[in-house]
């Protein structure tokens, strides 16, 4: 039965007063308690939009399921449901002021309590107790896992603000992420940091850029869990088109660096 036009005006007067009380409580970001996968991938601000897309389809490949988390949800719920948390390559400026220091402490938590962490170019920048970003130190509160300082970029390597291929020289082949690697791998420079460890700090290098001879490849114990850092960018395919983003399609990486990112994720989940 069609409304009467008295009916129709009740009618709108009704939806256009419950449609925003719908929107508000109906269209929330879900929370971590409401998501779970194997990796969590931080896609909140900072984070660079072809690096989340390459990031997850590398995951993706490797067989593991991947939500996207904010930095909302890592400072109010946690990382309880997930195994990998990654932060990607991105502004680790932002990163550090979005995530409070709430959310770092629940990251702590989580790693130490047996999940892991890969870190990429911002997100292993982040790691550090100390950033140096062109030769200043960052004015935030970094995440602190790394025992010692993450300093980039390195115009020797490719002149700011210039990105390209570079090559790194695997120098610990035995350690499980490295020990059937070649010798060196060519992978995407985009202003990535070196790592510099404190004194009689318990860290494995397992790579160094070959200009320079700086630590671009880490990997720690952190409690009872495990992390993962690299300064370049091994997510993107250079010559593949399965990372499905056309970001630096015009080099070649001589090889894909994915195996070597599916052995560190096996390694940070005790596999």
């Amino acid at each position: 039965m069609r409304a009467t036009k008295k009916g129709e005006k009740w009618l709108f007067s009704r939806l256009f007063f419950f449609l925003p009380l719908f929107l508000l409580t109906n269209c929330k970001s879900p929370s971590i308690a409401e998501i779970s996968g194997d990796v969590a991938l931080y896609a909140d601000q900072g984070a660079d939009e072809d690096c989340i897309k390459a990031t997850m389809n590398m995951f993706q490949w490797m067989g593991y399921s991947v939500k996207y988390v904010t930095a909302e949800n890592i400072n109010t719920q946690g990382l309880d449901n997930f195994k990998i948390l990654c932060i990607p390559g991105g502004d680790m400026y932002q990163y550090g002021q979005d995530i409070s220091s709430k959310g770092k402490e629940n990251i702590k938590n989580f790693i130490s309590d047996g999940g892991g962490y890969i870190g990429i170019c911002g997100g292993a920048y982040f790691t550090g107790e100390k950033i140096i970003w062109q030769g200043n130190q960052l004015p935030m509160t970094p995440l602190g896992i790394f025992p010692g300082t993450t300093q980039g970029p390195f115009d020797e390597i490719i002149p700011y603000p210039d990105y390209g291929m570079c090559k790194v020289n695997i120098v610990d082949s035995t350690h499980p992420i490295t020990e059937s690697e070649p010798d060196s791998a060519w992978i995407l420079y985009y202003w990535g940091p070196a790592f510099i460890p404190n004194d009689n700090a318990e860290i494995n290098i397992l790579g160094k850029y070959n200009i320079g001879n700086k630590a671009s490849i880490a990997a720690f114990n952190y409690g009872s869990g495990r992390v993962f850092i690299i300064g370049p960018h091994p997510e993107f395919e250079e010559d593949s088109d399965r990372d499905s983003v056309n970001f630096a399609d015009k080099f070649d990486d001589r090889g894909s660096d994915w195996d070597l990112m599916k052995k560190a994720a096996l390694w940070c989940l005790k596999k």
